[in-house]
Parts: structure tokens; sequence; C-alpha cells
């Protein structure tokens, strides 16, 4: 799965669009009952990071609210 999620960023870059990615925050709720949804729940949460560590800008939005988190890990 890392060769395709980096695979991807490496093809967004070299494009001339931009790429918007939308996911939920999973691993803010409930750790999940069943094996299969703490599977999906972590690998959701993997890919996120891998996309977010190549990503120009990563926001997230809470309440409505937008927290643009790399320019706050800048400061």
């Amino acid at each position: 799965m890392t060769a395709e999620a980096r695979a991807l960023c490496a093809l967004a870059r070299q494009a001339d669009w931009d790429l918007i990615m939308v996911t939920n925050e999973t691993g803010f709720g409930v750790v999940p009952a069943s094996r299969l949804a703490r599977a999906f729940r972590d690998l959701l949460g993997w890919l996120g990071q891998v996309v977010a560590a190549d990503a120009d800008t990563v926001y997230l939005v809470v309440a409505g609210l937008a927290v643009e988190l790399k320019a706050l890990a800048a400061r």
C-alpha cells in the first residue's frame, strides 16, 4: 500500500491540475469492535499521513472551522 500511496502523490505532483482529497478522521472516535473496522481505521489513518506529508496544504475541519495544519506546525 505504501507504493500505491506514494505513486498517487507523485502523479498528483506531475499533473497540471490540483488534487483535493477529502476523508474522515476515523481515529478521533471510539475504537471499533470488529477487527475489520479497526484495520480500516488504521489503514485510512496511515494513508492520510502519507498523503498529508507530501501535500502542500493540509486542513482539519472541526465544527465547520478549517485549521491549516501545516502552517500551524511550521510556527
